[in-house]
């Protein structure tokens, strides 16, 4: 790693930021990272706390404030508002899109080495089967689902468009990220805490593909080298079903392990979900959006990555490391 270099990280705090921050710190790199709560920083680094610029992602000038100093600058833009089809469309894109083609134009100013750009495999066009390189993946906002999937795809976009004008980025596309280090409580997380909770009366007969960012952030000083512009990365495991998650979680918690429903019966109560996210404010467990996405091929190629070292660990191994976190941080109720 250049420790010449400050690394800038969006999102620092959030799941994917907060672990790739502290794989950056662990190689003795100077890291500014942006985040917008002082409590939640204290809660994810303790005494080991990075440069941070409190902010906000849709403020230039708090932007500004994380490209201080001559550089040369390393970004790693995380930031995005995740949902599953529960949050508001237009802070969705001021954040999700506006964030990042501020940072973009912010990069673009000043010396920037390398900008890898966090994105989603729910940014892939309905139906593309990716080849091993991933060369024909082109974003595509309007063959892809409106909401979070539309958003992040239109974000990709934008960053192959600033490539266009000289700028050496990179897409990174993750597929559902586990392991330690979710302070924020994504949805899979929501999931295991009502399981153990004994909030979840049922499973549903579907999946995706889970991996842990800590393989990630093994790979992540080679890929900040080697990323080339204007190409894609995919960090996915193999394909895997919701039951075989909380399978290992019910083994591990002496739990009995749910029954599954098919998943026309999950359809069938989207509409009840809805009002009772409504009336008691509360992010529904799943919505149309996610229910599409159990349901999508998620065979992804990881040539490319492995190229780069990366080996995902066996499921079960990050799903007990990831209840175990919840259980260390007081997340679930024992």
């Amino acid at each position: 790693m250049d420790t010449d270099m400050t690394y800038i990280v969006t999102g620092c705090t959030g799941y994917v930021g907060n672990v790739l921050t502290k794989k950056l710190m662990a190689l003795g790199c100077r890291v500014v990272g942006l985040a917008r709560s002082p409590e939640k920083a204290a809660r994810v680094f303790g005494d080991n706390m990075p440069s941070i610029v409190y902010g906000d992602i849709r403020n230039d000038e708090d932007i500004e404030r994380l490209f201080e100093g001559d550089g040369p600058f390393t970004v790693i833009h995380t930031v995005a508002e995740v949902s599953i089809g529960e949050a508001d469309e237009r802070l969705l894109y001021e954040v999700t899109v506006g964030g990042t083609e501020r940072m973009l134009e912010a990069a673009l100013r000043h010396d920037t080495r390398q900008f890898l750009h966090i994105s989603s495999t729910e940014a892939l066009p309905h139906g593309l089967k990716l080849l091993p390189d991933l060369s024909n993946y082109v974003p595509t906002p309007e063959r892809t689902r409106k909401g979070y999937n539309r958003a992040k795809a239109t974000a990709d976009v934008a960053v192959l468009r600033a490539v266009r004008r000289g700028l050496p980025a990179s897409l990174v596309l993750l597929a559902g990220v586990l392991g330690p280090g979710d302070y924020s409580r994504t949805h899979m997380t929501q999931v295991i805490v009502d399981f153990i909770n004994g909030n979840l009366p049922a499973s549903v007969d579907g999946g995706y593909n889970d991996f842990d960012i800590r393989d990630v952030a093994e790979v992540l000083p080679r890929l900040i080298e080697e990323a080339r512009p204007g190409e894609s990365y995919l960090f996915a495991n193999k394909p895997d079903k919701i039951n075989e998650v909380l399978l290992t979680v019910s083994e591990m918690m002496g739990k009995k392990p749910l029954p599954t429903l098919p998943i026309w019966v999950a359809y069938v109560g989207l509409p009840f979900l809805w009002l009772w996210s409504r009336l008691t404010g509360k992010r529904p467990l799943y919505t149309s959006a996610s229910l599409a996405s159990l349901r999508a091929d998620t065979d992804f190629p990881l040539d490319k990555v492995k190229a780069l070292g990366y080996t995902p660990r066996p499921l079960a191994e990050t799903v007990r490391d990831h209840v175990q976190f919840l259980i260390d941080n007081g997340m679930v109720t024992l």
